[in-house]
């Protein structure tokens, strides 16, 4: 009996084949060869397509089942590891409906700074363990923001791995897992986090069904089955974003256990047994695994956004064709600890959490032309990295994290005697290398719900260290240049640019807009309900004190409800709140009444109302209305607009 796993990475998507029984790895693939692309349209963003991963999917199983003659239709089950954070948008056909928004992409920050505030960060900590910060849920806002028109047609969003399972089987779903990393999930509600959908405004109908990690999660379509060479109805019955995979793959279930891993970015991922949060919001915190099982797994995830990209852009502008890594890490070994004073930053591949979400970019100090060479480039590049490493769990040791053996895999920059040596002597840490890697980790687990393992414990019971690192470093000259790197990161640190300066004065004045704007519309409109209610209630009086008949004074309450709706046309504290409106909407009634002449007051009012954020129940309330009463009313309104179904009345006042 065969399982079979993937790592859907943002570099390349690998597959394992192994004997189930046995715990034998028969073969592995990867495909494409070189990097994926990624899609940078703005500085700061990075997108890629889906359709692409899928096609590369299918490319790297034929590869594998060409490599082994092996039926397919003994393959038992299927594991899936994915890149986290990722937003996959679904159309109601199952067509993707714009370039995924992946893990590094840094455009929602603000936008999960902002809901942070305002929200509270107190409660966003001790419920949610994180900041909304650039996670999923904050891009998704962004989408609801910046594109509407997308945002009204998407029928489910899903994450890298969800994409995959459902071009395998057809079925759309997700995993609670899959849901804390993407922010949506309350730990202590142990329940979708409704607070931060109803400030993000977030239809709550997009969130797939969801499923256990470890599950049968659905079967090989035949469609799928011609695409891929599997065969049909071979369940999937795993899927795990690629750091709680990889700590997995490791033998990491357990509380005090640490996994790290340096491939793209640097993760360092530790296990808990309750929740635990960083105040400052640089160290998050999702679900673990085994999670479900009773709520108490949470890993702890240190992430560094700039870290073997670091060394890839290295070697390809440096070392360009002529070196490969291996003779780099030949040439490191001839330049001392330290790498003679020059030093560097690896932090240019977006915002970085660790370091507050600033994007820092990279750097280079210290460079002498008549000193320097190649080599030392190279170990600086590996020095800057470990020393990142360093930087960042120490903050994990502050969180009361036990570090003394950190377990990675044999697949990344860890293969690097200087960077794991480097690492080790600073710490004063063991490292230990497995010869495993997420897409093995991933078939094993997928041979649980399969039922070819008992448990997890069993189906990790060879995982065993292949080579350990040792402190061996003159620890001095460690410290020495640790202490010259921090230096180096904290003068970057306290230099803001004009355009940094200018960005956050910009968000600064947004925000005080903002708030302003909600005072003075909601000063203005209060102003204009107590005077309604003044008039109706002088109204009334005067015709009860002009007759003792009740009839007269049942003619006079009828007059009221005549008047009422004359009063909605009055132009007094109206006209005021029209004035303010459009000095701080840029003449949003003016272009509004000119494109559509014929609205009313009334509509006018819940226009403002949609412009200002309000829910359909919250206008409902302002208006005396019922709930279903505004949506009809919101429904006329789309009619009049020219508005198609599919399209959302707020996002067309939006652009007002």
């Amino acid at each position: 009996m065969y399982l079979i796993g993937y790592d859907i990475g943002s570099s390349s998507i690998k597959a394992a084949l192994i004997d189930g029984e046995r715990q034998k790895v028969l073969a592995q693939s990867q495909y494409p060869d070189q990097e994926m692309d990624m899609i940078s349209r703005q500085s700061g963003w990075a997108e890629q397509q889906p359709e692409v991963w899928w096609q590369d999917f299918c490319m790297a199983t034929r590869r594998l089942l060409d490599k082994v003659a092996v039926d397919s239709a003994e393959i038992k089950g299927i594991g899936i590891a994915y890149q986290m954070h990722g937003l996959v948008l679904i159309g109601k056909d199952q067509q993707v409906l714009r370039p995924a928004i992946i893990w590094c992409d840094s455009r929602a920050v603000s936008i999960g700074e902002q809901a942070f505030q305002e929200i509270g960060t107190e409660y966003c900590l001790k419920n949610l363990l994180n900041s909304p910060g650039n996670f999923t849920a904050s891009k998704l806002r962004w989408i609801k923001d910046n594109e509407p028109e997308v945002y009204a047609q998407i029928h489910k969003i899903l994450l890298p791995g969800d994409y995959i399972a459902m071009k395998l089987t057809g079925k759309v779903a997700t995993t609670i897992s899959g849901l804390t990393e993407g922010i949506f999930w309350n730990f202590n509600k142990k329940a979708i986090a409704s607070e931060l959908i109803d400030y993000y405004q977030l239809d709550g109908h997009l969130f797939a069904d969801i499923v256990p990690t470890f599950s049968v999660q659905g079967w090989v379509t035949r469609k799928a089955a011609e695409q891929t060479g599997l065969a049909i109805d071979t369940p999937i019955t795993y899927r795990a974003g690629d750091q709680p995979n990889n700590a997995l793959s490791l033998n990491v279930l357990h509380p005090g256990e640490i996994a790290a891993t340096s491939g793209t970015s640097g993760v360092v991922y530790g296990i808990v047994d309750h929740p635990v949060y960083d105040k400052k919001s640089r160290i998050n915190a999702f679900g673990h695994v085994n999670y479900e099982e009773n709520f108490n797994r949470i890993g702890i995830l240190l992430c560094l956004n700039g870290a073997g990209i670091q060394y890839s852009w290295i070697k390809h502008q440096v070392a360009r064709g002529s070196h490969t890594y291996q003779d780099m890490e030949r040439m490191v070994s001839s330049v001392p600890v330290g790498s003679e004073g020059l030093c560097i930053l690896p932090f240019g591949n977006g915002a970085e959490r660790m370091l507050g979400n600033r994007t820092l970019n990279g750097h280079i100090f210290n460079l002498q032309f008549n000193r320097h060479t190649r080599a030392h480039l190279y170990r600086a590049a590996l020095e800057g990295v470990a020393f990142s490493f360093v930087y960042g769990i120490n903050i994990l040791k502050k969180m009361g994290l036990n570090v003394d053996v950190i377990r990675v895999g044999n697949d990344n920059m860890f293969q690097s005697k200087t960077f794991s040596t480097t690492m080790a002597t600073k710490l004063g840490n063991h490292i230990e290398v497995v010869e495993t890697n997420g897409a093995i980790g991933a078939a094993k687990a997928a041979g649980v719900a399969s039922g070819i393992y008992r448990s997890l414990k069993e189906a990790l019971s060879d995982i065993r260290p292949a080579i350990v690192y040792e402190p061996q470093y003159n620890k001095g000259l460690c410290d020495q240049a640790y202490s010259l790197w921090l230096s180096c990161l904290e003068r970057s640190l306290n230099q803001e640019t004009g355009a940094d300066l200018l960005k956050k004065k910009n968000y600064s004045l947004e925000r005080e807009l903002k708030n302003k704007s909600r005072k003075i519309a909601s000063t203005a409109l209060q102003a204009e309900v107590n005077n309604d209610f003044l008039h109706e209630l002088k109204s009334t009086l005067n015709d009860v004190a002009d007759s003792d008949d009740l009839t007269e004074i049942k003619r006079s309450l009828k007059a009221l409800s005549r008047k009422v709706e004359s009063f909605l046309d009055r132009s007094g504290d109206w006209q005021t709140f029209e004035e303010h409106f459009d000095l701080l909407h840029s003449d949003f009634f003016k272009r509004l009444k000119d494109s559509f002449p014929g609205l009313s007051v009334p509509e006018l009012k819940i226009c403002a109302y949609l412009k200002m954020g309000l829910s359909t129940k919250e206008i409902a309330e302002r208006m005396n209305m019922s709930v279903r009463g505004m949506e009809t009313r919101r429904y006329r309104m789309s009619k009049k607009f020219g508005i198609s179904p599919q399209n959302s009345l707020s996002a067309f006042i939006e652009r007002f």
